[in-house]
Parts: structure tokens; C-alpha cells; sequence
């Protein structure tokens, strides 16, 4: 539908296609396994999948997301994702991204940290996004905290993984 709307704005579908395509990938994923969540490895290969020229390393061992937890995390993963396109790591050729994970107890540590991309000069005000990413994990008594070095962008997260 949005392809036909946009038919005779070529550089508008253009530039939302890709995303549109790993949230509906991302969605499938999820729903793949009956609803019960996915692994997140594959949620972040799908929500990078867009990229794929980019250079990114995902460190972690194996980790079942529940669905609601998984569709949260989806969320902040494509806004992340969506801003390093446009402003961060995965707009410049040499653009970097790390992201690593590791569970403590029931405790999930996310760290995405962006290198190499344009240098952040300025940050505007907090929009739809950064409500977005303070809020999404709040239901999971989490939290995310982002912060924009001049290398890039630094977010870490912090919640619980529900039992699936």
C-alpha cells in the first residue's frame, strides 16, 4: 500500500523500504517459533540485515528472548539501527558496530557502541525515538541510557528476561 502511495516518490520509498522490510522480517522471526519469542542473534541479524555493507560484530552467547521482550527489544534495535543510517555508523564506509550482550542471572546487559561513523556534533531535541528507547524496557524493570560520543553512539540496556 505505502508503495503505491509513494509510487511517483521514488527517493522517499526508497529511503524507507529497507526498513519497512526488516520490521516485517523481524515480525516473522518472531512469529516463527509459535509466538514464543526468538533467539537474539537472529532479532539483531534481522534488524541489521538492511546494512549488510556496513562492518558489525554481535557477541554473546545464545539467548532465547521471550516475544514481548523480543518485540521491545526489535523496537529499540531498528531505532538504533535506523539512526546509525542515517547520522551514525552505518551512514559512513568505515562505520563500525559493536554490539555485545551477556546474562546475569536473570539479567540481560546490551551494550550497542557505533565507531568510525561522522563525528556527532550536535544532538537535537529528544523526539518519538528517544522516548522510544527510555521507555520500551520499562515493563521488563529495565532501563536504556544512550550517550553520543564524539566516536558515535554508546547505548547500554539493562532488563529482565521474563522466563519464556
Amino acid at each position: 500500500m505505502l508503495h503505491q502511495v509513494l509510487e511517483n516518490q521514488p527517493q522517499v520509498w526508497a529511503s524507507i523500504d529497507s526498513r519497512i522490510r526488516s520490521l516485517s522480517a523481524t515480525d516473522d522471526l518472531i512469529a516463527q517459533v509459535d509466538g514464543r519469542g526468538c533467539d537474539i542473534k537472529d532479532l539483531l541479524l534481522s534488524e541489521l540485515g538492511p546494512y549488510g555493507h556496513v562492518r558489525f560484530s554481535l557477541n554473546g552467547e545464545p539467548l532465547f528472548l521471550p516475544a514481548k521482550l523480543a518485540v521491545s527489544l526489535a523496537l529499540i534495535f531498528h531505532e538504533l539501527a535506523t539512526n546509525a543510517g542515517k547520522y551514525g555508523a552505518f551512514s559512513s564506509a568505515r562505520g563500525l558496530l559493536q554490539v555485545s550482550w551477556t546474562l546475569t542471572g536473570d539479567r540481560l546487559n546490551l551494550t550497542w557502541d557505533e565507531t568510525e561513523g561522522p563525528p556527532v556534533e550536535t544532538v537535537g531535541a529528544p523526539g518519538f525515538g528517544t522516548k522510544l528507547l527510555k521507555s520500551a524496557l520499562t515493563p521488563f524493570d529495565g532501563k536504556t541510557e544512550i550517550t553520543f560520543l564524539r566516536s558515535g553512539v554508546h547505548c547500554t540496556m539493562q532488563c529482565r528476561v521474563p522466563p519464556s
